[in-house]
């Protein structure tokens, strides 16, 4: 398949119906049974797609419509994960996070016993395949971030010594599940590694502030910012390591406060480390402040690599007209190929089952960057 310019598609996550989340909460009050949450599942997907492909996407997901937030379904579909609301983890974990403006699931996948091969998205990715025949993502967390947010001083400590040894074990799991997504015909898998993203903000010895959060309610320590960096390079690369047939992206984000010493700076900040990870894709934050300069990053990108370029909001409700998108992403233009540069919101909408983001303002940013698309094409040419 000869590949689009400014190729459009979505992070992961689309905002939930009302009716949706109203069914897991009837589900987790014993008032429905799960056969009947399972049918307003497949309805939200059908209902997600539709809707993705009405705005124009080139490259859809099924709007992780399933998942209760990007990484503690892990809890509820690969056995040795064991969902723990935070609280019972450390009485003070909402104080803590406040205190650090910083934000993590209240549901938290903990490790605590060995954990087993078990389908994670392959069923997932069946359904949707069922009701489209457009290009498919699939999402999956990343080694480096279930090291970090699941592994736990108190319950993963007997089973799993040191966090690393849990990312082990997560890397064989997640490698039997990209080989079978890909073997499925899965277009796009993308590793999701807001960890690393984060690590923008740390210091060499001082971490950023949600590993400072972690490290006060899980009590993992902090290894030092050069040591973060080569750890996920590592894993991640071990993850996929020859494993061809299937593109592979790795998203990073980074909600950045303006109070922040690296506001405005950008992922470059882990260059060159960052560029060694054997990724096709990069799917980066870019529109929202303080992420930095697009072009400082992709300047210095392997010539085989792609951009997945960040260019709507997903914090402000304000629905982006197409020439402030277009005028996003000709900051890159130049730098890269039109066939290397695509185009998607800077997150998930909705990466938490209860994070309130209107559908039909995502739809309406979704649909002004599809037709940002078009005028670029327009302008740059078709290749």
């Amino acid at each position: 398949m000869q590949e689009l310019t400014f190729t459009t598609s979505v992070v992961g996550s689309f905002p939930r119906p009302k009716w949706l989340i109203e069914a897991f909460d009837r589900y987790n009050k014993g008032e429905i049974s799960k056969e009947e949450l399972d049918e307003y599942l497949d309805d939200a997907v059908k209902l997600t797609v539709k809707e993705e492909e009405l705005a124009g996407l080139d490259v859809i997901t099924d709007g992780e419509q399933r998942r209760t937030s990007f990484v503690a379904f892990v809890g509820q579909k690969i056995p040795g994960f064991k969902l723990i609301y935070v609280t019972d983890i450390n009485p003070k974990a909402i104080e803590i996070m406040k205190q650090y403006k910083a934000q993590l699931t209240y549901w938290r996948a903990v490790a605590v016993e060995q954990i087993r091969d078990s389908v994670i998205a392959l069923d997932e990715f069946k359904f949707t395949r069922s009701v489209t025949d457009r290009r498919i993502k699939v999402t999956l967390p990343s080694p480096y971030l279930i090291m970090w947010e699941t592994w736990d001083a108190k319950y993963s400590r007997q089973v799993y010594p040191q966090p690393e040894d849990l990312a082990q074990d997560y890397i064989k799991v997640l490698r039997q599940e990209i080989i079978r997504l890909r073997d499925a015909g899965v277009d796009f898998i993308q590793l999701d590694e807001p960890m690393l993203g984060d690590l923008v903000e740390a210091r060499e010895n001082e971490p950023d502030r949600y590993r400072k959060v972690i490290e006060a309610i899980h009590g993992q320590k902090y290894r030092g910012f050069k040591n973060e960096l080569y750890l996920a390079r590592d894993l991640i690369n071990e993850a996929i390591k020859g494993i061809d047939g299937v593109r592979i992206g790795m998203h990073m984000d980074r909600w950045p406060n303006p109070d922040s010493p690296f506001y405005g700076i950008g992922f470059e900040r882990l260059a060159p480390e960052v560029y060694d990870i054997k990724v096709k894709q990069y799917v980066l934050e870019y529109a929202s402040p303080g992420s930095g300069d697009p072009a400082v990053f992709a300047k210095d990108l392997p010539s085989d690599k792609e951009l997945g370029l960040g260019v709507i909001d997903v914090r402000n409700p304000q629905v982006e007209d197409p020439q402030t998108v277009v005028q996003r992403v000709e900051r890159v233009v130049g730098v890269l190929d039109p066939r290397r540069i695509w185009l998607n919101p800077d997150c998930g909408f909705a990466p938490g089952m209860y994070r309130k983001f209107e559908r039909r303002i995502a739809f309406s940013k979704v649909r002004s960057m599809t037709e940002a698309a078009k005028i670029l094409r327009r302008k740059y040419g078709e290749k």
